[in-house]
């Protein structure tokens, strides 16, 4: 699989997993729901993909995958808590998507990528595609509230650095889908010493069972393509601005099954993105 299917395919698969964290919230803290979904996931990823070879691979590169388990646990977290205190997800990814600078940067001076006015001038066209969907150009300043803005600038640079981090591994050995693996489990034990920390129930009401399986479907799908794309991506700006494009889905989604209004504004970032 070549990284721009993959992040396409994450893009789907991701939309998904924001749906299912929206539903979770209403029932569970963030702590508790997050511990199962990526605990849950790291043991799916596991089976399928672990292998006694790749642990050379993972020994050498330890600190770093545990720094990137580390940045998923703070990302997540802020990216829950940004949903929680805005109920325009649009407006969240719209600030988060400051983290394509970052790795942008990162992969031109680091990574020696290739500098490419034509891909360049693509993945400004999906930021501006997002931006017009998630309505967030229509933003004011009752919306600009520093308790959701704060959450989404650090979830954008946490997941800016875990890109980095995860890439660090990748270069050197670790294949994509193992590099997830050490990342979830690193971060299903940060969300769970939480959770008890906090004195959080880890119950699961059995109406709600279907939920935690479906967002484990969508995080094992969705996450391992992601990390697949990381690793095969020239650029990682590339693959991040793929993924962005979830927004597009989730308003497509929005006009299929809910309320949603069509709009030419929304229409037109749409084409920008396609």
């Amino acid at each position: 699989m070549d990284w721009f299917l993959a992040a396409v395919i994450s893009a789907i698969t991701l939309s998904g997993q924001a749906l299912m964290f929206q539903r979770l919230q209403k029932h569970y803290p963030i702590n508790t729901f997050m511990t199962y979904a990526w605990l849950g996931s790291a043991l799916v990823l596991s089976i399928l993909f672990l292998r006694p070879e790749d642990f050379d691979a993972i020994g050498r590169n330890m600190l770093t995958l545990i720094l990137a388990g580390i940045t998923s646990l703070t990302g997540n977290y802020a990216y829950n808590r940004a949903i929680h205190l805005q109920s325009n997800i649009g407006y969240i990814e719209a600030v988060m998507s400051w983290r394509l600078i970052l790795t942008y940067i990162f992969s031109i001076v680091v990574l020696n990528a290739v500098f490419e006015e034509l891909r360049l001038v693509g993945m400004l066209l999906i930021v501006a595609g997002v931006i017009a969907v998630s309505g967030a150009y229509k933003m004011n300043l009752k919306d600009i509230s520093l308790d959701w803005l704060n959450w989404a600038l650090l979830g954008g640079l946490s997941f800016g650095l875990l890109t980095i981090f995860v890439r660090y591994a990748n270069d050197d050995g670790v294949r994509g889908e193992v590099s997830l693996i050490i990342v979830l489990i690193v971060a299903g034990i940060g969300f769970l010493a939480a959770a008890l920390r906090e004195k959080s129930s880890l119950k699961v009401e059995r109406q709600h069972i279907w939920l935690y399986l479906a967002v484990i479907a969508f995080a094992v799908v969705g996450n391992g393509a992601l990390f697949v794309a990381y690793a095969k991506t020239p650029n990682l700006a590339y693959a991040i601005a793929i993924d962005n494009s979830r927004m597009i889905i989730l308003y497509i989604i929005g006009l299929l099954l809910f309320s949603e209004r069509w709009q030419w504004v929304k229409a037109v970032g749409i084409a920008l993105t396609f």
